[in-house]
């Protein structure tokens, strides 16, 4: 079953002349960057195609070309690029003349008006060999503008891109500041990965049980299991707030590399029948998961350098009508008016996040109201409307490069 269903193009004269778009990314259809395919579907004023090196086994059916870029992703190797990279020289993140001419031949046979080139490091490899007549925009995601800048050859190479780029795209103001010291484009835009409203608002807002109702209150997170999306934590905040209040249910939707592990943590806290794994859903079911929740957490944290970009699973869950409960951490601080959709947490205050947890499942009134605003506020990043400011800017680089 594919992740997300995207519905064929007919809107697009076949026979219009449109400026082509190359959208540069590691590997094609990545799960957890689903938000990407919804955008680059979106840009209907551009031929696009997806570039990449690979394509991810999960990868969703989508009607864009595909255009596979020969031989692995180029990562540095032998002894001299180690050496550069030990020195933090930016050289070390050049690649070799073998992959540089594999770029090349497919940059000749496509001919692309401008490229945008999501993640940092697809940036750097562009930047290399592209064309200065062709402009190239910087598209930056997580990862690229938090953990990878603690490495000096990349922080230099990423600079330089910077230079030679015609605009960089941020989905935080975190990553702004973050990369501020580097150099900036003339033109920087902060557009977050927005959420389809059209699929996560469409429901009636979920029903709030008071407390005579005899309904256990069903707090959900999303994501990937992981330990930067803080999965543990929760488990840990909510085993908390079952002792106190003697009953409620925990739903933890996605899939990841700390799948077992949870598991063997609700077995051995006694928590199997109060917490349930779904394991990977499609986004329809995801919004039918998340309509049936009462309370929304998300324990997102810094992890070996990482900071979350954005949070699109936050806005998800502000759409669908829940209150917000969410670290202070990277991108979410843009999303949470606190009072008015939710409130923020310190990263990894396991006992700051179940008392908010406990605050709001006895407070059916408080979730209302705070699940209204997070409707209301989550129409700030409707997926729609960024992919409209997206298309824009590659419209106004392309136009004046």
């Amino acid at each position: 079953m594919p992740l997300m269903p995207f519905e064929p193009i007919s809107d697009i004269d076949p026979n219009a002349q449109l400026p082509k778009l190359a959208i540069v990314t590691t590997e094609i259809g990545i799960p957890s960057e689903i938000w990407m395919l919804r955008q680059a579907h979106a840009l209907r004023a551009f031929d696009r195609s997806l570039w990449g090196w690979s394509r991810h086994a999960d990868a969703s059916d989508q009607p864009l070309r595909e255009v596979r870029i020969p031989g692995g992703f180029p990562t540095p190797k032998g002894i001299l690029a180690r050496g550069l990279r030990k020195i933090g020289h930016p050289a070390a993140l050049r690649m070799t003349a073998a992959e540089r001419a594999a770029v090349q031949g497919v940059l000749a046979k496509e001919r692309p008006d401008i490229v945008l080139a999501h993640f940092g490091w697809n940036a750097i490899l562009m930047a290399q060999v592209l064309p200065k007549d062709v402009p190239l925009v910087v598209h930056v995601h997580g990862r690229d503008a938090s953990a990878m800048l603690e490495e000096r050859s990349y922080r230099q190479a990423l600079a330089q891109t910077l230079e030679r780029a015609d605009a960089l795209v941020a989905v935080g103001q975190h990553q702004i500041k973050r990369l501020r010291p580097l150099g900036l484009p003339d033109r920087v835009a902060l557009i977050p990965c927005g959420a389809p409203l059209d699929l996560f608002a469409a429901q009636e807002l979920p029903t709030q049980p008071d407390i005579g109702d005899h309904q256990p209150i069903r707090f959900a997170t999303l994501g990937r299991l992981s330990h930067e999306k803080g999965m543990i934590e929760t488990l840990s905040a909510f085993e908390t707030c079952l002792r106190k209040l003697g009953e409620g249910e925990l739903v933890i939707i996605g899939f990841g590399p700390l799948q077992d592990t949870l598991q063997r943590e609700i077995a051995q806290r006694g928590m199997g029948d109060h917490v349930r794994l779904t394991g990977r859903l499609s986004p329809p079911e995801i919004a039918q998961e998340l309509a049936q929740a009462h309370v929304y957490l998300q324990h997102s944290q810094i992890y070996n350098g990482w900071t979350e970009g954005f949070g699109v699973t936050l806005t998800e869950a502000g759409a669908v009508g829940l209150p917000l409960l969410a670290s202070a951490s990277g991108g979410l601080i843009d999303q949470i008016e606190e009072g008015e959709n939710g409130f923020l947490f310190p990263p990894g205050d396991v006992a700051a996040q179940a008392e908010l947890m406990l605050k709001l499942a006895r407070d059916a009134a408080l979730r209302r109201s705070l699940g209204e605003g997070a409707r209301r506020l989550a129409a700030r990043f409707d997926a729609a409307h960024m992919s409209v400011q997206l298309e824009h800017l590659l419209q106004e680089v392309l136009a004046q490069h």
